[in-house]
């Protein structure tokens, strides 16, 4: 498996002082009553203009989640965070490349 080449608004999770924290967010606010609790993860990417991260689940499914980043999980814990699959690594891929063209529009 080749390298990802990050394209702005994603980049890597790269800092060793923010790997076990983004980690351990994701950890806390899937709970027993999210869709993809028991499913494992590992945060490999997060975006730089919100709080939505890529994670790599145990089965090699590729998700997004949008971290709430609050004190718990909520009302909604079934709901929240919410997320979404991108599938297999080449779906996340061709998702970020066409984030990275609708934020260089922004720009």
């Amino acid at each position: 498996m080749s390298v990802i080449e990050w394209k702005e608004p994603w980049r890597a999770i790269q800092f060793s002082a923010e790997i076990p924290g983004v980690q351990k967010q994701f950890e806390q606010e899937i709970t027993r009553k999210h869709p993809l609790y028991g499913r494992g993860g590992k945060v490999i990417g997060r975006r730089i203009d919100c709080d939505d991260v890529v994670v790599v689940l145990d089965d090699g499914t590729y998700v997004n989640v949008h971290l709430v980043w609050g004190s718990g999980p909520g009302a909604y814990p079934d709901k929240w965070p919410s997320w979404f699959e991108y599938g297999a690594r080449e779906g996340f891929i061709k998702s970020m490349a066409e984030d990275a063209l609708e934020y260089g529009d922004e720009a």
